[in-house]
């Protein structure tokens, strides 16, 4: 017996160095003592189903084959089609949160074998059919993304090339590396709002806002199509839960009004282990608000577990906590019905996301990302604390969001409301973003874009990936407008000698504010050495200087390496709205290779690198910039020109 015990250890390692269940070693790669595969599928078949309803009980419903279908949604992937009965489903319908429910064929000998899981449907359904995903199609994404197979990074460290560990820096690449207008636009976020500082990289790159309209909610096409799951979000109501539909729809997830569970709950369901036909849960977000999705473990094999039956994503490789659930109740509607629940205990990480499946092990948490958030408003000052799973896709969401609830966790903001904020978002191994600024009568639109932009840039760059080790925000609501835009600006003269002052006076209106317009003057004063000629002069608001800062040293914002991207980045978070800009273009400049700015480069010198075609070398312009606080967000731009002549009183 010892001996035989010994050789069934050592026959379920071999098959798990494989990627294989155990007794896997026959045609299809499955066992077929365990699993039934669709070649041995008739319609007219009768088996059953297992999921929750309710609490943590696992039920049970019934099932018959209709039909396989061949490459019936993705190729060489098959579907089953079968027709459900018993736990109200001739009410229901098939229920979103459904995903994964294992599905068994009971043989003519009484032996019960899986066949896969719910996992499509249709949207208005009037019976509960569904498509199974073969299991045979979910246990191979175990094999392939079984963490001991996780490729290694091109650097040739240990961690492996989409983990979520930090990448070094790359070398620069030759050729002059990437504008920052084009990996802004890359993010599918613009053209962005004159109300946030990225907003001067928009540019002919930038998707439109009317390419077209937003994409419906999943599932509901018409079509035979996968579930979804449904992401749980307790924490969030409000214009903050309004604007987590309205992120996470854009990549095809319901997010779904919930609670997280109550303390007598999670005392109760202490003891829930994954099994199939339990809740299975991906937790993006924990803390003072949650974010889970939700579906339904299908198989567990030692430690490793399969759920869901289709994607969440489909990023394929993933690190997201892998917990048990429960279910508060099941939500009828004739659009489609709905489980309501909630995670209970973190037991593991999902490694896994493909089209068949996700696919996790039971054991280690992954690392989540600190996130903190203090408000100050009219109830005083509030810290709120969360934890954010790393993904490239969902982080900048989180993140995002996170600011978000925080600022309207109680209420929206006031009609009229001014948000003072910082940023800092620290990168392991890299350094930190900061920003601070002020925002009025536009939300929380800029504090967002400063807390999700690094993020979306660095965390998947085409520098490699790189963690973010914690963030944290502040916002201070006042409610007062302090947004005035630029209506006119007077010039008493146009003419000056060198050394003399430009003085401007120019006229501000203030939406919701009394008075509704103020006058502020304006001084330059020009260089003693400034050549005769004519110069444009421009009073405008931070996206204006920006966009011309961006026009003159293009070589600010080109980027060769993670450092020159987060660099960039913080540039540009050093202009702020609550300035006034003054600038006067001159006609001083040079040659600057990458970041190293030569203005007095000799002119033989300089024709060389001009003419030998390299990207890295770019001419630029200077500019004699004032920068003037003000009390409030500054909007609009005008521009005129002046004359220098030495002689000008002779």
């Amino acid at each position: 017996m010892w001996q035989m015990s010994r050789l069934r250890r050592f026959a379920a390692g071999l098959a798990a160095a494989l990627g294989l269940t155990v007794g896997a070693a026959v045609a299809g790669g499955i066992d077929r003592d365990r699993y039934l595969p669709v070649d041995d599928l008739r319609p007219g078949m009768r088996g059953f189903g297992r999921t929750v309803l309710q609490g943590t009980r696992i039920d049970t419903f019934e099932l018959e084959i209709l039909d396989v279908l061949r490459n019936a949604f993705n190729p060489r992937q098959d579907i089953i089609l079968v027709r459900c009965w018993g736990l109200n489903l001739e009410h229901s319908g098939i229920i979103g949160g459904m995903s994964g429910s294992p599905c068994y064929i009971r043989g003519a000998d009484g032996r019960e074998r899986m066949i896969g899981a719910v996992a499509y449907g249709w949207p208005f359904s009037k019976d509960p059919i569904c498509g199974l995903q073969p299991i045979a199609q979910m246990l191979e994404v175990g094999r392939v993304r079984d963490p001991a197979r996780r490729p290694r990074r091109n650097d040739g460290g240990d961690a492996p090339a989409s983990a979520p560990a930090s990448a070094p820096a790359s070398a620069p690449a030759a050729g002059g590396g990437i504008d920052l207008e084009t990996l802004i636009a890359r993010t599918g976020q613009g053209p962005l709002a004159e109300g946030c500082r990225y907003a001067a990289f928009n540019g002919p790159s930038s998707p439109s806002a009317a390419a077209g309209p937003p994409p419906a909610e999943p599932g509901l096409s018409g079509q035979l199509s996968p579930l979804r799951a449904p992401l749980m979000v307790a924490g969030a109501s409000g214009a903050a839960f309004e604007r987590v539909q309205a992120l996470f729809q854009r990549h095809g997830l319901a997010a779904v009004a919930s609670g997280s569970a109550g303390a007598a709950t999670r005392q109760a369901g202490a003891d829930v282990v994954l099994e199939p036909g339990a809740a299975l849960c991906l937790v993006l977000m924990s803390g003072d608000m949650e974010i889970t999705g939700f579906g339904t473990c299908t198989e567990v094999d030692g430690d490793r577990v399969w759920g869901f039956g289709h994607p969440m994503d489909g990023v394929g490789w993933t690190e997201v906590p892998l917990a048990t659930g429960v279910v508060h109740a099941v939500i009828p509607s004739v659009m489609r019905s709905i489980k309501i629940g909630a995670s209970l205990r973190t037991v593991g990480t999902i490694w896994g996301d493909e089209s068949a499946a996700v696919f996790g092990q039971c054991g280690p948490r992954p690392a989540m990302i600190p996130v903190e958030v203090a408000v100050e408003n009219d109830r005083g000052r509030q810290i709120y604390r969360y934890e954010a799973a790393f993904d490239p896709l969902y982080t900048p969401l989180l993140i995002q969001l996170a600011g978000s609830a925080s600022v309207y966790a109680h209420s929206s903001l006031p009609p009229e409301h001014t948000i003072r904020y910082s940023v800092e978002t620290e990168f392991e191994g890299l350094g930190t973003f900061r920003a601070a600024d002020m925002t009025s009568l536009e939300g929380d639109f800029a504090l967002s874009m400063d807390a999700a932009m690094p993020a979306m840039l660095l965390i998947d760059s085409p520098f490699g990936r790189h963690r973010i080790a914690r963030v944290r925000m502040e916002a201070a609501v006042e409610p007062r407008a302090r947004l005035a835009r630029l209506e006119e600006v007077l010039m008493p003269r146009s003419t000056f000698k060198p050394g003399e002052t430009v003085r401007l006076r120019a006229r501000w209106f203030h939406p919701r504010s009394h008075p509704p317009y103020s006058w502020a003057h304006y001084e330059l004063q020009l260089p003693a050495d400034l050549p005769d000629g004519t110069y444009p002069i421009t009073l405008t608001s931070s996206t204006g200087h920006l966009a011309a800062l961006r026009a003159e040293k293009g070589h600010l914002f080109r980027v060769e390496s993670a450092a020159d991207l987060l660099a960039a980045l913080n540039r540009a978070a050093a202009v702020r709205s609550d300035r006034v800009y003054l600038r006067l273009g001159v006609p001083e400049g040079g040659l600057a290779w990458r970041a190293v700015e030569m203005p007095s480069l000799p002119s033989f010198r300089a024709r060389i690198m001009e003419e030998s075609g390299r990207r890295d070398v770019q001419r630029y312009r200077q500019a004699l910039v004032r920068e003037v606080p003000t009390d409030f967000t500054a909007r609009g731009e005008w521009t005129g020109t002046i004359a220098v002549d030495r002689r000008a009183d002779q």
